[in-house]
This record gives C-alpha cells, structure tokens and sequence, in this order.
C-alpha cells in the first residue's frame, strides 16, 4: 500500500476502527487506536495489544508522534488530535480513504466488480433490489445493515449479522466472503457518508434530508460527496438528479456520470433544462396486467391468485424512462408502501442496465418484489395489520410519511379502527438513534390521530404523551401492541434497531 509513514493512530474504535487498525498492524504499520468515546469495552483494547499488537487509548495522544492519523469523516474537527495535527500539518486520513487503499491492493479482489451505496435513504433497498436484479445473471456479495448475504439466481443466503455499514466493516465483509469459499462476480457494499474510492460503480441516493456531523460542525451531505470527488478513473457514478451539490462537483470528478430523476424528490428538484439519463414515470390502472410467461418463476408468482388480497395501490405501473424513451414497464405487487421503494427501483435498474443486463430480467425482479422486513412492509400480526417500518434507517420524517400513509390505507380500506403506533429505538447507536427531542414534537404533532402509542428505549421514559405504554425492546412492543389491538385497528411499528 502507498502508505509511506510507519506510525499511524487510527481514530474512533467505535465505529469501524477496529477492523482498520487490526488490517494495517497485519500490513506492517505500528498502530495505535484511539478510544475517542471511551465506549469500548477494556477487555477489547487488553486483547487488541496482546494478540495485534496494537496500543490503544482512552485518552487523546500528542498527534507529533505519529506520521499519519486516520479518523472517521464524521469526528469533531474541534478533537485535540485533529486540530493540533491540521496546525502540524501532519497528515490526516479518512477511514473511508484508508479502506479505499487497502481494498486497492488486495489481490483476491481482481476481476470482482465492486458497487458502493450511499445516501441518506434508500441505501439498503437500492442494494438489495440490485443484488437480486445481478445475481440472475452472475453470484453476489451483498452487505447492507440488514447483513452479509450471498446471492445466487435470485436466492440469498445470509453470512452473517451485526456488522455495521462503516467504511471499516468493509474490511472484515471481505475477508467472511473469502472465508466461506465463495468467488462473486459483485460485491455490493451499502456504506455510511461517503465512498472509499475502489468502487467501479459508485450509486448516490439522496442527499436529503441533511443532517449535520462532527459534533454539529458540518454537514452529512459535504461528506457523502466523497463518492463523487474520490471516484476513481474508469468508474461510474449514478447519481439523483435532485443532489445539486453532487451535481456541481462532478466536473472534478474522472468518472463516467449518469444522472436519475426520483420521483419522491421533485418537489425539490430545481427546474433545469438537462433531462436525467434515467426516469421513472407512474400510471394509474384498475386492475394487474396478466404476468408474461417469461419471466422467472423465483420472483413472480405462478399463478395471479397467488397474489396478496390487499388493493392495488394506484400507482403500481411504472414506466422507465431513458432519455425520455420508455425501454420497459412493470407492473408491481401490493403488499407494500411501492411510493416508499421508488428511488431503489430507479436506482437499481440504471445499475443493473449499465450492467448489461436485459430488461426482462430487470421487470421479473420489480414485478416480482414484495418489499424488505422493516421498510413499509405489510404484514399481520396475530391477525391485525401491521405496517413494518422499523430499520437501522427509519427517522422522525419517515416515521411521519408512514403515519399518513397508514391513515390513508386505514381510509381506503374503510377500517373503523384507530392506529396503534410503536416508535422509538432499540439502542441509541443504531445511526445515532433517534432523538427524543423529535420524538416529543411528533407526539404532539399527531396530537390524538392515534388510538394507543407503544415508546421504545430507555431514552424515550421521558417522553409525555396520552394513551402510552412502554416498552424495553421491539418484541416487547409488538407484543403489547397485539395484546391492545382489536380487528379492525393498525398497527404502525417504527423502530430504529438493527434486524
């Protein structure tokens, strides 16, 4: 690796130091990890010297003792290290450039595609819905919060659990591929705030809602643009229209670009006389299109009786677009919120298209989705509806799209019942939890539009609101609120965890 200094200090053992720290000790560098939450347990960091040989501290060191320092986009700049190194001008690496780097030169990568997701929403559905278009066609690593699967002709199977989407985590879904025998031909790697640089496709889903890092020192969205300006020659970036910042970096950028309008986003979208290379426009229809005979079996149900007994929503036939000419149609299933899952088709398509795969592969995947566990899936539990919108992802915004969005099945459906809403979180480091703050001003926002709320989490105690209940976890939620449901209520689950 071009990393000429000997002595380096990585950063923030918490979120995806540790891999980082653990891959450069093996490379021959002197490590030493920096404990900047003093969240790791003590234990780690004794096993960590002993058996890696890596110091590591609570404590932030003189930053003139090492030749390079290499912390997460997202710490402090205001951190002790950080700023005396900048006023050093010693050298100060990303976690995302050092995974770059490291991934450059690893050899078993040769002749695998890699594909990077990033964006605020709709990272993990975008991924998920690719991998599924791609392995029809050729095997895939995928990694998203949801974990570590390997997909095959449309089938997943799961590696593993509990790695997070750091830059960091990178490094250990490549070595458990390995390990497991399997040789893809993609690996798809859903990442937090930015890209690495090795990606040979590079996907941007969007970059709002923005939120601010660093101890509210800058913005998540200057950070994402990491996969525009990093983008290595050769690659391609896909990227939505509506991210203006993106958009005017490009011109640094020595990637192919390719551009998709969303439709959740038009409202925000600037008017602009360059049209987006891709697009997806909807169409009302009143009953489903009979299913071509074609189209795969491990997607698509058989027979159309096979389907779900819920309404057909009245967008479910997409058009996609190419320059404003239609190349396909697909008719989409119930069963989900579809409006939820719009920038994840379109994103996943222009990939799958630049891909070279055929667009009846592409509608067999779409036409045959049933929506992800926890991203406005409808489900039952124990016979009442249940809308499950509970992701490492979810926020206060899409906690209050899904809330009208149950209002209105609720409508639709002529349900005489109320909605019984669980929200909170299962830990606070879930993407840095949910804030009670907001979830006080949403429970006084809805006022009394629900019938009972479920709170979840430690933090969510002092949260004041009529008709509540608490509940220590996600299961214990759901089980209170089937216990509180009658026949014709609704059950929302809005829960930040992993799952």
């Amino acid at each position: 690796m071009d990393l000429y200094p000997k002595k380096v200090a990585v950063l923030d053992l918490t979120h995806g130091g540790i891999p980082i720290a653990k891959k450069l000790a093996t490379l021959g560098y002197e490590v030493t990890g920096v404990d900047v939450y003093g969240t790791v347990d003590p234990g780690l960091l004794i096993e960590l010297e002993e058996k890696n040989g890596i110091y590591c501290s609570k404590d932030s060191l003189p930053s003139f003792g090492f030749d390079l320092l290499v912390a997460p986009i997202h710490l402090d700049s205001a951190y002790p290290m950080i700023s005396e190194a900048r006023a050093d001008g010693k050298r100060i690496r990303s976690h995302h450039e050092i995974v770059g780097k490291i991934l450059k030169n690893d050899s078993r990568l040769s002749g695998i595609k890699t594909i990077e997701i990033t964006g605020v929403k709709a990272k993990t559905s975008t991924a998920s819905i690719l991998a599924d278009i791609l392995s029809r066609k050729f095997d895939v690593a995928l990694h998203t919060s949801r974990g570590l699967e390997t997909w095959k002709r449309g089938i997943s199977s799961l590696i593993c659990r509990g790695l997070s989407i750091t830059p960091g985590s990178i490094l250990v879904v490549v070595e458990k591929v390995f390990e497991v025998g399997f040789k893809p031909d993609f690996v798809i790697f859903e990442i937090s705030i930015g890209g690495t640089g090795n990606a040979d496709i590079g996907i941007l889903t969007t970059l709002s809602p923005d939120y601010l890092i660093g101890n509210n020192t800058a913005l998540a969205s200057e950070a994402k643009l990491q996969l525009v300006r990093s983008a290595k020659t050769g690659s391609t970036l896909i990227l939505n229209a509506a991210a203006k910042k993106a958009l005017e970096v490009i011109k640094e950028s020595q990637a192919r670009v390719l551009t998709f309008k969303d439709p959740f986003d038009v409202g925000i979208l600037e008017k602009t006389d360059k049209v987006a290379d891709f697009a997806l426009e909807t169409r009302k229809y009143t009953e489903l299109q009979s299913i071509s005979s074609g189209f795969s079996a491990l997607s698509v149900p058989s027979k159309l009786s096979e389907l779900p007994v819920v309404s057909t929503s009245s967008d479910s036939l997409l058009d996609f677009m190419r320059r404003e000419d239609k190349i396909f149609s697909a008719s989409l299933l119930a069963g989900y919120n579809i409006s939820a899952y719009r920038t994840a088709f379109i994103a996943a398509s222009a990939a799958a298209l630049e891909l070279g795969v055929e667009c009846e592969t592409i509608v067999a995947v779409l036409e045959g989705f049933r929506g992800l566990l926890g991203r406005m899936q409808e489900n039952e539990l124990n016979g009442i509806t249940l809308i499950d919108n509970s992701n490492s992802g979810m926020d206060i915004l899409s906690t209050e799209k899904a809330f009208e969005y149950t209002l209105l099945k609720k409508k639709d459906e002529k349900k005489n019942g109320g909605v019984i809403l669980i929200l909170g979180e299962e830990a606070s480091q879930v993407c840095e939890g949910l804030q009670p703050a907001s979830v006080q001003d949403l429970v006084k926002k809805l006022g009394m539009k629900y019938k009972q709320i479920i709170l979840v989490g430690e933090r969510m105690k002092a949260i004041v609101a009529k008709n509540a209940f608490y509940a220590a976890s996600l299961p214990e939620g759901l089980a209170k609120a089937s216990e509180l449901a009658r026949k014709d209520d609704i059950i929302l689950s809005s829960v930040k965890c992993f799952r």
